[in-house]
């Protein structure tokens, strides 16, 4: 009885040997991933299936993993899986990377034209992958600038979402200065549209 299992045994195993496993192509892609991200970074990720039923030469050189562009990102990224042996393949599989960072949302619903300020600012660590709008990691990039659409709490603020505030309105009053090294002139002015600052503006000499 035992030889039998055995000789029933022996063939399957060494039908096995001959293939490259599924495991050891999500082993080294792992093993990539991991040695290419920054330590730092917090982050984790998601590999694509492989259909067991690829039947791949095993092997007999470490596996090559390569991207498009040497890089990750945060993410869906294609990721190509190389047996540079006698019996030589290549595969594509998939992975989707999370990185997550302290990002500035707010602690507060604001309105279009009001003004952001620290005490309506928090960071919230957030998976970075899905903000294709931006987003931003230092407050100083936005208080004192203005909103410029209504934005709900726990909004992520993006730069679409800020504006240099309006320090000329359209109507107001305002002083034309000119001068050169031996005179200078101010005269009254109504400008014609809003300003911001290191914009130039239409202004109607009056």
């Amino acid at each position: 009885l035992l030889a039998i299992l055995l000789l029933l045994i022996q063939p399957q195993t060494s039908y096995a040997s001959k293939f490259q496993s599924i495991a050891s192509i999500h082993n080294a892609t792992r093993q990539y991933i991991n040695d290419s991200l920054n330590t730092s970074i917090d982050y984790k990720f998601r590999l694509g299936q492989i259909d067991s039923r690829l039947k791949l030469p095993l092997c007999s050189e470490p596996l090559e993993i390569f991207t498009a562009k040497n890089t990750l990102k945060a993410g869906r990224n294609s990721i190509g899986v190389k047996c540079n042996s006698k019996k030589k393949w290549s595969i594509y599989t998939s992975a989707i990377i999370s990185i997550y960072k302290n990002v500035i949302i707010l602690s507060q619903p604001v309105k279009r034209g009001d003004f952001f300020n620290e005490n309506i600012l928090q960071f919230e660590k957030r998976d970075i992958s899905g903000l294709h709008a931006g987003f931003f990691t230092d407050p100083t990039n936005i208080i004192n600038k203005q909103a410029t659409r209504n934005l709900s709490i726990g909004s992520v603020i993006s730069q679409s979402n800020i504006t240099e505030p309006k320090l000329i309105k359209r109507g107001e009053r305002v002083t034309i200065n000119l001068s050169s090294r031996n005179f200078e002139i101010n005269v009254a002015g109504i400008a014609l549209m809003d300003g911001i600052k290191n914009q130039n503006i239409r202004i109607k000499n009056i």
